[in-house]
């Protein structure tokens, strides 16, 4: 009986160790964002998420302006080289999201980012579900990680927010 509970804790043990050195972006989750880390980069997202634009001549309007946004739905913080991105959402009238990015960088030894550049990258059509409007949108963390994260809304437009959730993170 002994020799059973010994082998039955050396089995636990490897079991244990096993599952500590694989590698996986720690996510930290609270009320109000979803923070995952990789190879020095960070991402936030918010859970209720702002829908700041609902149509194209809007978002290729504001994410070309220099400025800070207050409610980034989407930052990603990269620590070589030095760069803030923020995705800022659209939501079309026809439910598909538009992605825009804006750059800011940092030149070594500054303390403070300077807006880059600022473009449209993606755009997605929502998928077919009976509760509204679901969009994937997988998002480079780092080399290792991508994140794929999960957008939700009520089919109605225009929207103020979406909920995002991540699919595959712990």
């Amino acid at each position: 009986m002994t020799r059973w509970i010994v082998a039955t804790v050396a089995a636990l043990l490897i079991v244990a160790t096993r599952a500590e050195t694989q590698p996986r972006p720690p996510v930290v989750l609270d009320q109000s964002a979803i923070r995952v880390e990789s190879s020095g980069n960070e991402l936030i997202v918010i859970r209720n998420a702002p829908v700041a634009y609902s149509t194209l001549e809007q978002i290729a309007t504001g994410i070309t302006a220099p400025g800070v946004s207050r409610d980034v739905p989407v930052r990603i913080v990269r620590a070589s080289p030095p760069q803030e991105i923020d995705y800022l959402f659209c939501v079309t009238n026809g439910g598909t999201l538009v992605l825009g990015e804006r750059i800011h960088t940092r030149e070594a030894g500054e303390r403070r980012y300077v807006f880059a550049r600022g473009a449209i990258v993606r755009s997605y059509p929502s998928l077919s579900v009976p509760e509204g409007w679901l969009w994937l949108v997988e998002v480079p963390l780092s080399r290792e990680a991508t994140v794929t994260l999960q957008l939700r809304a009520r089919a109605h437009w225009p929207l103020d927010s979406v909920s995002v959730t991540t699919i595959g993170v712990p």
